[in-house]
């Protein structure tokens, strides 16, 4: 397992695990958001390549509706 932080809450994941994997473990739906580690943004066609490593931070940013 490593350490990660999602949203700036710690988290343990698989060695190895994908930004999908983790998508999946959070139940968290693929519509509607982007993500960013380390303060990069990572394209949606790269989520199932993007490994994870110890100390990442991971920011998921939904987007909302309104007015």
């Amino acid at each position: 397992m490593i350490s990660i932080k999602v949203n700036d809450t710690p988290k343990q994941v698989s060695i190895n695990s994908t930004l999908q994997q983790l998508l999946d473990q959070l139940e968290v739906k693929n519509k509607g958001i982007a993500i960013a580690v380390n303060n990069n943004i990572i394209k949606k066609t790269d989520w199932n390549h993007q490994t994870l490593l110890e100390n990442d931070n991971v920011l998921i940013i939904k987007s909302t509706q309104g007015g």
